[in-house]
């Protein structure tokens, strides 16, 4: 697995949609000698860094633990969206921690610089957070639950560079206590 590091900018780059191709243009003509077979390639625009996509979803299995059983309580006692956010935050949380074991999730707000868009089953974070070892880090992430909505069917995320410090209170991240 690779992993790219980004700057706030290039986090932020990378969750907007990419723009529809334009329409070839024709290349313009050198007055400088032509190029050869040993000039360089010109450098490409890079990509938007690709998500991480896991095959196994860990939610489920996490709140199946006993000690998952206020847990379990908690979200019966939410709305639809509200279970589905936060069944999708859990997801986030075990993913973020299985990919890396250095991060330690214990939380995800999932609107920190953008609101959360819920289309049916899916639910698309481009604006998240999570801490870690009381850090704020950027978090892209999709979720795609059953259609019942009550378990993670599908997930895909991308983690950003750490928040900083003076703009918690700004993103309403709660500070670590």
């Amino acid at each position: 697995m690779s992993v790219e590091i980004l700057t706030p900018q290039q986090f932020e780059a990378s969750t907007k949609p990419l723009p529809a191709p334009a329409a070839p243009v024709a290349p313009q003509a050198r007055a400088a000698e032509p190029p050869s077979a040993s000039s360089p390639p010109r450098p490409q625009p890079s990509s938007a860094a690709a998500m991480i996509r896991p095959t196994e979803m860990l939610s489920a299995k996490t709140l199946a633990d006993p000690r998952s059983r206020q847990a379990r309580a908690d979200l019966a006692t939410f709305a639809s969206d509200e279970r589905m956010v936060q069944l999708c935050n859990l997801e986030a949380m075990d993913q973020i921690r299985r990919w890396r074991a250095d991060f330690q999730p214990e939380q995800v707000v999932p609107y920190a610089t953008a609101e959360e868009k819920i289309t049916g089953t899916t639910i698309a974070a481009n604006g998240a957070a999570f801490r870690s070892r009381r850090n704020w880090y950027g978090l892209k992430f999709r979720c795609q639950l059953a259609h019942d909505g009550e378990s993670v069917v599908g997930f895909e995320f991308l983690v950003g560079d750490p928040v900083a410090r003076e703009k918690w209170d700004e993103l309403g991240l709660p500070a670590v206590h």
